[in-house]
């Protein structure tokens, strides 16, 4: 699926969602989050664009997978907090078990040239991070055309669950990079939120605070409240 049918089905969403709701999400509308506030992945199709609001049980535990049990994840901190080269790293062994598995992981079909490509890549961007904090891609001019060879059009992306747990999905890399440098906010677009999630977000809106339960009240700081306050 190209940018422009994202872009086109986030349009959809934002239609449909301005019906559906009195609050409406704004798909594009980034959110500030603190990547060490979050703990579990998952994997949701990117298929139907930036900002659907879907019920079901896509957002139980058993649907989503602990950051720290990916091998990504052990392999970055073996990396740049225990300064492993590649060879000795999760990731490293992780990539080279997909490549004999399947042909190829992520465009390589060796592991050299995996390391001489992707984890090349990732020390670039721990570092760039590390001097220049983490830059939004919107509307970034790189310094070199090469440093944007290998970073998504696109902002990390998240899905926010029936209680408001924020859970990652697309832009990982980034994300533990993040947490490995101790980044406080960094922007991330809401591919999904939860149906339930979204009538507390309507509680809000139409409920003076005062009246507001003790369980609803407690959202108010949440990062994707901001703007369904009057």
């Amino acid at each position: 699926m190209g940018l422009e049918w994202f872009r086109y089905y986030t349009a959809w969403n934002t239609f449909a969602n301005k019906k559906r709701y009195d609050v409406p999400t704004t798909p594009w509308k980034m959110l500030r989050v603190n990547p060490l506030d979050v703990e579990f992945f998952s994997v949701i199709s990117m298929k139907w664009g930036l900002g659907r609001v879907r019920g079901g049980e896509w957002d139980d535990k058993s649907n989503l997978t602990l950051l720290s049990e990916i091998a990504a994840y052990s392999g970055f901190r073996q990396r740049f907090e225990d300064g492993a080269d590649w060879e000795e790293t999760d990731y490293y062994e992780m990539a080279k078990d997909r490549i004999n598995e399947h042909g190829e992981y992520r465009g390589s079909e060796s592991i050299e040239e995996f390391e001489q490509t992707n984890c090349h890549e990732i020390d670039e961007l721990f570092e760039n991070i590390r001097q220049e904090g983490f830059r939004p891609n919107k509307g970034t001019v790189y310094t070199n055309p090469e440093d944007a060879d290998y970073i998504h059009d696109l902002e990390p992306m998240v899905l926010i669950g029936r209680s408001g747990e924020i859970y990652w999905t697309e832009g990982f890399h980034r994300l533990v990079i993040a947490q490995l440098l101790g980044v406080e906010e960094i922007p991330v677009y809401v591919l999904r939120r939860h149906d339930e999630w979204q009538r507390i977000r309507e509680k809000i809106h139409t409920t003076p605070i005062s009246n507001l339960s003790s369980r609803i009240k407690a959202h108010i700081d949440h990062p994707d409240i901001e703007n369904a306050l009057f």
